[in-house]
């Protein structure tokens, strides 16, 4: 089965591939932060699980020393795509 995966370029010129979110990738990212207090820490697990970068897989700690701007585009690439999932209060009236 394929999974839907887009491809977008970083502000640090870097690409990155970032596929569909599963219930599973959700329940792995809680998972690999469990002991982590930091609230940010499931987001960055989040995309460590979805997002590739210049054809490899990242880890957590790899968003940690990446560059911000491509963490931030990361990260908002990741809830915008699966917020098309889930249309707003407005869109349903």
């Amino acid at each position: 089965m394929d999974i839907p995966t887009r491809t977008i370029t970083l502000p640090s010129g870097r690409t990155a591939a970032l596929r569909m979110g599963r219930g599973r990738d959700l329940i792995n990212a809680h998972r690999a932060v469990a002991a982590n207090p930091e609230p940010i820490a499931i987001s960055f697990a989040l995309i460590a699980e979805l997002a590739t970068v210049e054809g490899r897989k990242i880890v957590y700690e790899d968003l940690m020393t990446m560059e911000l701007s491509d963490v931030l585009v990361l990260e908002s690439e990741i809830i915008e795509a699966q917020s098309e999932n889930f249309p707003g209060a407005a869109d349903r009236e």
